[in-house]
């Protein structure tokens, strides 16, 4: 059976696994439920008792990978030193940011076992559900306007789990909702995605999981969840059809129209002057330079985390903006490199094996969220943890696959 076919059907392999594992993938399961259904724990407030209960459990019944010990120390000693200079330098932070950040990066702990687990067919069902419970709020807004501001002040007084609004699209007003952890979405998409674009992987079941998951996109509002979902059919497309006979006199021709129509939809919505989320994200820009102009050294040793810098973005003084990796360097100064490595890495070893079709795909669906990542503060939160296991957990079960092939 081709490798591609494998990956896609790992869940239908006869191979019994240990009552432990089958445990493990409980556990994982709802791990990443809370973490996705309840992204700033206001709700459940059970990320931290899964997350205790699921590396307990690991560490007492699965051996441990040690060759992962490495990127967890890095990613904590790449936050705590700039932390710890900060603190030197007598510079004013948010404790409860420091705080905060800390436990949001806390899942990496479970890279340790990530190996034993296939988190991408395990995300599988959270997702589902997530998409579900927003398919069916935006259902009731729409067919009953006046639930929208109870909702609202619902999701408002539990820290805007949900984000709402009514936003401008090239002049057009559309409402728009969206769970803060969608774009961890991006594998599980791909997944029934592709399915989709492979006859004998198909199925009513997942055609059906398939339209939920584009349904919620669909109205989430933002342009990089709104987009994600086009860019992926049009990469697995472009995969799955470019070796058939003749593809390249239909193919071709065709990317290039929808290439060029999607630059020039993205460029529109980028330089929208009416859309507030432009103002406010290129308003921090001049404030980068004037903070990095003055402080020279922050390049090299960061401000630190939690601390505080005027955005004209916002017009105030603030701690963190949307530009994700500028946040990186204002914060971790040249650590920020090895944070940066740390998500980047399991992209290395997709690239070894971009031969394959699924793997290829993935490699621009998790290139995708790392770009998206970019304008987003997604990267260093237990969401954007859960994202980087899913990538790792990938890799590792890639590496499985190739090894039994030989």
């Amino acid at each position: 059976m081709a490798l591609e076919k494998r990956l896609i059907n790992i869940e239908k392999e006869k191979k019994k696994r240990p009552l432990t594992h089958i445990i493990g993938d409980i556990l994982f399961f709802f791990l990443i439920l809370v973490i996705m259904l309840d992204p700033t724990n206001t709700i459940l407030h059970k990320k931290d008792i899964f997350f205790v209960i699921t590396v307990g459990f690991c560490m007492c019944t699965i051996k441990p990978d040690w060759s992962k010990l490495p990127i967890i120390l890095s990613l904590f000693c790449s936050i705590s030193i700039p932390w710890i200079f900060s603190v030197i330098s007598n510079k004013e932070a948010e404790l409860d940011t420091i705080v905060a950040l800390y436990k949001s990066i806390s899942p990496i702990v479970l890279l340790l076992w990530i190996r034993e687990f296939d988190l991408v067919r395990i995300a599988r069902g959270p997702v589902i559900i997530c998409c579900l419970i927003m398919d069916a709020l935006f259902t009731i807004i729409s067919i009953f306007p006046e639930t929208e501001s109870f909702i609202f002040l619902w999701s408002e007084s539990k820290d805007y789990p949900i984000m709402m609004a009514r936003r401008w699209f090239l002049g057009i007003e559309v409402f728009c909702m969206y769970l803060k952890s969608c774009i961890s979405f991006v594998f599980v998409a791909l997944f029934y995605i592709y399915s989709f674009f492979n006859k004998s992987d198909r199925g009513s079941k997942r055609i059906l999981y398939l339209a939920i998951i584009l349904f919620a996109f669909s109205f989430s509002g933002t342009r990089s969840t709104m987009l994600l979902p086009v860019f992926l059919i049009g990469i697995t497309a472009y995969y799955q059809y470019k070796d058939k006979k003749h593809a390249k006199y239909f193919m071709y021709p065709i990317i290039t129209i929808i290439g060029i129509g999607f630059t020039t939809l993205l460029i529109a919505l980028m330089t929208d002057t009416n859309e507030a989320s432009n103002v406010v994200k290129y308003g921090h820009i001049p404030s980068y330079l004037s903070l990095f102009g003055e402080h020279p050294e922050y390049i090299l040793f960061g401000q630190g985390p939690g601390t505080y810098f005027y955005s004209e973005g916002f017009n105030k003084i603030v701690n963190i903006t949307e530009w994700s990796y500028i946040e990186l360097f204002r914060n971790f100064g040249i650590f920020a490199l090895v944070i940066i490595c740390i998500f980047f890495k399991p992209l290395a070893v997709m690239w070894e094996n971009k031969q394959d079709k699924l793997i290829s795909c993935t490699f621009w669906a998790y290139l995708a969220y790392l770009l998206i990542a970019g304008t987003n503060p997604l990267l260093l939160s237990s969401t954007g943890m859960i994202t980087l296991l899913m990538a790792y957990s990938y890799t590792e079960m890639l590496k499985k696959k190739l090894n039994d092939e030989f």
